[in-house]
């Protein structure tokens, strides 16, 4: 595993990444997202979209307190997201659940950083924030969240993602 927390990377993923990520371009969902869980993915779907409402503010040239309150809706957001995904995964005892957990944690600490940076004197880069939270959601959902899902269908669990 990698110091991150992240599983590593497999070469196709880094392409990927190189080409989808290296500029403020919005994300849009794609088949190749899916971990193959409507709900999951309709989640991952809005946490896309709140990441291009990012992007649009920073296109205006919007303010950094709007930036926040963005970034607090998409934590918001996150928050709940998470604690479904830890609930479902649990419930079929996916054997790498603390470390998944752990990157969640993580991302939630990280975040949460940035927002309160927002209000400092020298706040962190927005672009960098953004490309951030790109790269983070992408490597989340094609290597840790699709690795919970293949084990769930090879244990043959018929536990259902609920949300709360």
């Amino acid at each position: 595993m990698a110091a991150s927390g992240f599983l590593p990377l497999s070469k196709h993923l880094n392409n990927y990444l190189k080409l989808n990520i290296m500029n403020l371009n919005k994300m849009y969902w794609k088949p190749e997202l899916s971990i193959g869980n409507v709900d999951i993915d309709k989640e991952h779907q809005v946490l896309l979209e709140v990441n291009n409402d990012l992007i649009d503010l920073l296109e205006t040239k919007g303010n950094r307190e709007e930036f926040a309150r963005i970034l607090t809706k998409m934590t918001d957001y996150t928050l709940k997201h998470f604690k479904n995904e830890e609930t479902y995964m649990q419930e079929f005892n996916y054997p790498k659940f603390n470390r998944h957990r752990k990157c969640h944690c993580d991302y939630i600490y990280e975040v949460s950083m940035f927002n309160v940076n927002l209000s400092d004197d020298n706040p962190t880069d927005p672009v960098i924030i953004i490309e951030f939270l790109k790269k983070w959601w992408i490597n989340h959902i094609l290597v840790n969240d699709m690795d919970y899902e293949r084990y769930k269908k090879k244990i043959n669990s018929t536990v259902s993602y609920k949300t709360f």
